[in-house]
């Protein structure tokens, strides 16, 4: 992959491109944007370009992807490029100073083995332990002139104020939904999943592609519409149920996510997985998405009452069932209510009592 190919990143990836060309690539950078757009891949790819054997200073650009360097690059294996990540998912995962003494501090004052320029992707940066990111300001001040320093980020106001000062800054957008969706149907996804997915991946196109390539996450699509469409005939009774459901299909994409790489099923029914197999902050990076799902009912629910086009037209017929001034109502206020859950769980509120509160306000308004 080249890095101009990034959908919908036409701006950043020409910035960095011109760098390359134009042999001002500096000390630092910072990669900010919303989640799942593509930064990391960019990093990898920038990374790619700065060492590619078949490009030489002044030319256009374009890393070949075959030689040595941009293979092993690939492999994150290249003695110069260094990718310091968090080791696990689990909450409290975070970068630890060891590491970047270890993998940074010791290591940046070394010339390059085999490449132009040692490079080092600290991705998220924003989830380094405070004393590291303390560490990683230091080598800002004056890094040796072959090191490219790559901070990922989508929170760039939880970084000190002189990281961001120090760093060339990127900025990352959401793609087009159109652009999302032409590439889902290249992956010869269904036209109709291809225009869900593409709508309910708000531009993040990344996670779109996840998305189609993950059995789960289209059957947790299809889950959490069918709870939507049975909301009314729950009752009050069922609406604690009903927060577990959403609670559960969370977990059942978090722990795949995990598994990512292992020979489970699948058709495996993931709607029984507890959440103690997955650490909570997976389970809360997932609700956002269920939530928009959900959302995404109300909002054809809207649409339908006024003949608009539907985010889930595989839905249309239990839609017609809901239509009134008094469904259109509900999915106001419903909506109003999602949007507000969604807001509490990214803040850190209590994921059971956020759910459940919000379950009983689905079942029982009207």
């Amino acid at each position: 992959m080249l890095l101009d190919q990034l959908i919908g990143q036409e701006r950043a990836t020409t910035v960095l491109r011109n760098a390359i060309r134009r042999g001002r690539v500096a000390h630092a950078y910072l990669f900010r944007g919303p989640e799942s757009v593509g930064k990391s891949t960019a990093a990898l790819l920038f990374a790619q370009y700065l060492n590619c054997e078949a490009i030489r200073a002044g030319e256009d650009g374009r890393a070949c992807g075959r030689c040595r360097s941009c293979r092993l690059i690939e492999k994150r294996s290249h003695p110069d490029v260094r990718f310091l990540t968090p080791s696990d998912d689990s909450d409290q995962s975070v970068i630890p100073i060891e590491r970047i003494r270890e993998e940074f501090v010791y290591d940046v004052n070394l010339r390059p083995v085999i490449g132009r320029y040692k490079i080092y992707v600290i991705d998220p940066a924003d989830r380094t332990a405070p004393l590291a990111i303390h560490t990683v300001l230091k080598a800002l001040e004056e890094p040796p002139r072959y090191t490219v320093i790559v901070l990922v980020t989508s929170v760039p106001a939880s970084l000190p104020p002189t990281i961001p000062s120090r760093c060339q800054q990127i900025a990352f957008q959401l793609a087009g939904t159109d652009a999302v969706e032409q590439h889902l149907l290249t992956l010869a996804l269904d036209p109709a999943e291809a225009a869900s997915l593409a709508r309910l991946s708000g531009g993040r196109i990344a996670w779109a592609i996840r998305a189609a390539q993950r059995p789960e996450v289209l059957a947790a699509r299809r889950n959490l519409l069918d709870l939507c469409a049975g909301l009314k005939e729950r009752g009050l009774p069922g609406s604690l149920r009903a927060a577990e459901e959403i609670k559960l299909q969370a977990a059942g994409l978090a722990r795949a996510a995990v598994e990512a790489g292992s020979d489970s099923s699948a058709e495996e029914d993931t709607s029984g997985v507890g959440t103690a197999a997955v650490g909570e902050r997976a389970v809360r990076g997932e609700l956002p998405w269920c939530l928009d799902v959900i959302v995404s009912w109300y909002r054809d629910l809207l649409a339908a009452g006024q003949g608009g086009s539907l985010l889930n037209p595989d839905y249309k017929s239990a839609l017609g069932q809901e239509v009134g001034t008094a469904a259109c109502r509900r999915a106001e206020r419903a909506i109003e209510r999602i949007l507000a859950t969604r807001r509490a769980i990214q803040r850190n509120a209590n994921l059971d009592l956020a759910l459940e509160s919000l379950a009983i306000e689905l079942v029982g308004g009207e």
